[in-house]
């Protein structure tokens, strides 16, 4: 009777132990893409826009305020340019810090654009947010090509273009574009 209590016990420890390993390994396969830093896992592309990635030049915009705006020309100057979504709910908890960078980055409202996927009910809450330091855009036809060109898979995207149009630095974290080092004077991938 004990060698039946000591295999029901084996049993029992083993398929506890079996099952902690599934948990685990399952909360390891969602947690990696959130916790790349940019290195490729299997099969995985680097986190954000790749570096040199070029702005597709679109016709005028108009932003939630109703106001034609347009993507900087190659000018020289740095601009941000950033992709969110209504439902994504990391977004909205990054927004703090992402406003935060865009007040101290000094930048004015024609050099920063979101774009926000989702219904204007939603965006215009963005719009609210951010107040005078973005031009905030909704994501529509024109603008799906901007996503589809630049690759963005993971929202909220938030990237540095460069003066001649290419991205010069790429993040999914507004804390991350904030605690890197100057993002706004890194030079761009040719």
């Amino acid at each position: 009777m004990a060698d039946l209590f000591s295999v029901l016990a084996l049993l029992v420890a083993s398929a506890g132990c079996a099952l902690s390993l599934a948990v685990a390994l399952r909360v390891k396969r969602l947690l990696d893409p959130l916790t790349e830093e940019g290195g490729l896992g299997a099969g995985r592309r680097p986190s954000g826009i790749p570096l040199g990635t070029a702005v597709p030049q679109i016709g005028g915009m108009t932003d939630i305020r109703g106001e034609h705006v347009e993507f900087p020309a190659a000018d020289g100057a740095q601009w941000i340019l950033t992709f969110q979504a209504v439902g994504c709910s990391g977004c909205k908890q990054q927004l703090p810090e992402y406003k935060r960078f865009l007040e101290s980055a000094g930048l004015g409202r024609d050099r920063v654009f979101s774009l926000v996927i989702g219904d204007e009910e939603g965006v215009a809450q963005y719009a609210d947010e951010l107040g005078d330091l973005s031009h905030v855009v909704q994501a529509g036809d024109s603008l799906r090509t901007v996503i589809e060109e630049m690759e963005v898979t993971t929202w909220p995207t938030y990237s540095v273009i460069s003066g001649s149009g290419t991205v010069s630095y790429s993040a999914q974290s507004s804390a991350r574009l904030a605690g890197s080092e100057n993002p706004l004077s890194t030079v761009a991938v040719s």
